[in-house]
């Protein structure tokens, strides 16, 4: 261990987040009130996920400060395998997660421009383009913990 002090620091970033979390979900919490009666019920759930996007980042940047600084897994040579790598591509896979739907839609939109394809889409077509996302979070996820875990085993 190089720094106990960032270890501590890092854990204590964490800790934040996961409050953070809890107390953004905590039963019977009110939200803003709505400006005007037409809001949309939509935005609240856009908010809670921008406000769990938030919280993994927080907890992501205190694994990394505790991982990378404190234990020391830090690459002095500037080789691009570090934990903070492993680490992005995490957070990465986890936020593509939270905004799985939004991200589908784009998809749609953009293959149906591209190619030519009708506008709403085939049944068929959304379950392909919704195995494709899972397939590629999953692996991004895993890639990421696997050059993290190895940057630590390996430093």
């Amino acid at each position: 261990m190089r720094d106990p002090f960032m270890v501590l620091l890092g854990g204590l970033i964490v800790f934040t987040a996961i409050a953070a979390w809890i107390a953004l979900n905590r039963p019977g919490r009110q939200g803003p009130k709505p400006q005007r009666e037409t809001t949309p019920v939509r935005r609240v759930g856009v908010r809670r996920r921008w406000e769990l996007a938030g919280c993994i980042v927080l907890a992501a940047a205190g694994l990394d400060v505790a991982a990378a600084y404190g234990i020391g897994t830090s690459s002095p040579g500037g080789s691009g395998i570090t934990v903070e790598l492993g680490f992005s591509m995490m957070v990465l896979a986890v936020a593509w997660s939270i905004f799985r739907q939004e991200i589908l839609r784009y998809q749609l939109r953009l293959g149906a421009a591209l190619y030519g394809l009708p506008t709403p889409a085939e049944p068929a077509q959304v379950k392909a383009a919704e195995y494709t996302g899972v397939i590629l979070r999953l692996l991004l996820f895993l890639l990421g913990l696997i050059t993290a875990l190895a940057r630590l085993i390996f430093r």
